[in-house]
């Protein structure tokens, strides 16, 4: 046979020259599958000798450089790192077959009870092979947002996918709520700032502490309080209270104009966090994106078709308003804030029933 004529030589210099060709390529892509063709057109095999490539590949998997993998191509080749290939000659058949499966789950981890199944090994055989490669520092234990109840394995020298982590919404496996809400708070203040510009006309008025209210008054100064608190007097003096102050702050507030472009996107935003350093973790333009998504469906705010990025993110109106405002009623009712609303009775100074500002407010 052809191959016979070959020295031990010759196959170790030309598995050298394969696996040296080979890792440049490996390193470019990962997940390179290196099949009969890709090797032979590497021409280091003379006369591209396929049973010669067959003994130089087996040569590379008894040391661990070469891996064989089969998928509907048919077989193949992944590489190894020298590194890589120096922990699995290390390794008994068990142990290998148990950091064979943890190597190829990659950054997801696996569940032992899984490595058992594929591997048929008896618990205690198994239990072994762990503490072997925990002591040498090749698998570490992995927690799971996804399954939190589940022991899960993870190569030392990879840290666990976001999928795995619940990434930075997560903290020591528990949801981060109070992070994600000061994150959405950021946004959302960016957002707005770029959505409303304040009205100069508009009056701006000063909070005031409402006055203390004495049951010992006379019926023209009851009234009197209660003009200069709901009435337009009261405003244009500059005494109003702090709820009247909140509805001046957000009339003052108003959209920009139509075909307004510079309503920003996800990669400004992405931006203006990352260059903010507001937080410790690092945010990508997907976790941006989330909030922003979670924003659209509490109405805070809406996706629009503008600016640079094509798709922007502008304030809804609405949203300027506090919570409780927008869901009590009695906010926008006069009593809500009416300066003498405790001596507000049928036969008193003012009552329901002759005042004004509420009977105009019931005709809305």
């Amino acid at each position: 046979m052809a191959s016979s004529s070959h020295s031990r030589a010759e196959i170790a210099a030309w598995k050298e020259e394969i696996y040296e060709a080979c890792s440049p390529i490996a390193q470019e892509n990962p997940r390179m599958i290196f099949r009969q063709s890709d090797v032979l057109d590497l021409d280091i095999i003379p006369n591209d000798h396929l049973e010669t490539l067959l003994i130089v590949a087996q040569c590379l998997l008894d040391e661990k450089l070469f891996k064989a993998v089969h998928d509907t191509h048919g077989m193949g080749w992944k590489l190894r790192t020298v590194d890589e290939a120096k922990k699995y000659r290390s390794l008994s058949v068990e142990q290998e077959a148990v950091y064979s499966l943890i190597d190829e789950a990659g950054d997801e981890g696996i569940w032992s009870k899984t490595i058992k199944a594929k591997t048929n090994l008896h618990d205690s055989t198994f239990t072994s092979c762990i503490k072997h490669l925990s002591s040498k520092s090749m698998i570490s234990e992995m927690k799971s947002v996804e399954h939190p109840t589940r022991k899960m394995y993870i190569k030392s020298s990879l840290s666990p996918s976001d999928r795995a982590t619940g990434g930075p919404w997560y903290t020591d496996g528990e949801l981060d709520e109070e992070f994600i809400n000061q994150a959405m708070t950021v946004l959302y203040a960016y957002v707005s700032k770029r959505t409303f510009y304040r009205s100069k006309t508009v009056i701006k008025e000063a909070h005031r502490s409402p006055k203390k209210v004495v049951r010992k008054m006379s019926p023209e100064h009851v009234k009197a309080l209660r003009n200069e608190g709901l009435g337009p007097r009261g405003v244009e003096a500059g005494r109003v209270d702090e709820r009247t102050a909140k509805r001046l702050a957000y009339e003052s507030m108003l959209p920009m104009p139509a075909g307004y472009q510079g309503y920003p996107g996800v990669d400004e935003l992405t931006l203006f966090v990352e260059n903010g350093k507001f937080f410790s973790q690092t945010l990508t333009a997907n976790d941006i994106q989330t909030l922003l998504d979670i924003m659209c469906f509490d109405d805070r705010i809406e996706r629009v078709v503008a600016g640079s990025e094509g798709i922007a993110y502008k304030a809804l109106r609405k949203s300027l308003l506090d919570e409780d405002e927008r869901s009590s009623v009695l906010t926008e009712a006069p009593c809500g804030r009416c300066p003498v609303f405790d001596l507000c009775e049928e036969g008193g100074p003012v009552g329901p029933s002759n005042c004004e500002y509420f009977s105009d407010w019931l005709s809305m």
